[in-house]
């Protein structure tokens, strides 16, 4: 399997609009890898797209990706979901096949109160929604995993005995379960730094120790954010501190093969 992280970035962008901070200012002089755009993952094998944010759009283009045949959202919050109308960007006067989007129960009825466009697209023929929990496509194996929590899920990805967990967002809710240990990769949100809060994912308090339960082969944070005021370089240099975790800190373009 072949994973492409075409937007690394978390809610707020790098470089942040208005903003003249010096990561932004940095990020816009510099670009990739030093700018990010809004988090998304593609698996190139099979065309699978995870999650719409605002940039998305741009994020194909950048990357070069031909099409997009399947759709899964992690959750309902706007970074994952505003760019949802790349549906209608890709479909909208070509005659082609619909994208598939898959969705759990609960999330499609999310989408319904939060999200409502996504169903007049489906009503265009852009894209077919199918609601399950787990699919196979070709050889891929997909699964929505649910977090701990009343909205988000993790992804359970398996071709023959390769196994990766993608949680994009809300790792502090992710359960370190039996069917989730020993992955050869391990995508996570990257979680506050300094002073961490009780209630959210937090680098040091949470997805460090997360790391150390699940024992992953390699693990990648994603979902980062301006705020942490980090440029790629001192991720870099955090990759070196944390060496014998094998961690790595995603960048857009970042291409990993499992």
């Amino acid at each position: 399997m072949k994973f492409k992280f075409l937007g690394s970035g978390g809610y707020l962008r790098i470089p942040r609009a208005c903003c003249n901070c010096k990561i932004c200012t940095e990020a816009r002089v510099k670009g990739s890898p030093y700018e990010r755009l809004g988090q998304s993952l593609f698996i190139e094998d099979s065309n699978i797209l995870f999650d719409t944010p605002e940039d998305i759009n741009t994020e194909l283009n950048n990357h070069n990706v031909k099409e997009v045949e399947h759709l899964f959202y992690s959750h309902w919050h706007p970074d994952h979901t505003a760019g949802l109308r790349i549906l209608e960007t890709l479909k909208a006067n070509k005659n082609e096949k619909p994208v598939n989007v898959y969705l759990t129960k609960n999330l499609k009825e999310d989408l319904k109160k939060k999200r409502p466009a996504i169903f007049y697209f489906e009503s265009l023929d852009y894209c077919k929604i199918k609601t399950l929990n787990k699919i196979k496509i070709n050889n891929i194996n997909i699964e929505y995993v649910k977090l701990n929590n009343d909205f988000a899920y993790c992804f359970l990805i398996t071709e023959n005995k390769k196994k990766v967990i993608y949680c994009p967002c809300h790792s502090i809710d992710l359960i370190a379960n039996k069917k989730l240990m020993n992955p050869d990769l391990l995508i996570i949100n990257i979680g506050y730094f300094g002073k961490e809060k009780r209630n959210v994912t937090g680098f040091e308090k949470d997805n460090l120790p997360l790391i150390k339960k699940l024992k992953p082969k390699t693990s990648v944070f994603t979902h980062i954010e301006e705020i942490w005021n980090k440029n790629y370089d001192d991720y870099c240099k955090l990759e070196e501190k944390y060496k014998d975790l094998n961690i790595k800190f995603a960048f857009d373009g970042l291409t990993i093969k499992v």
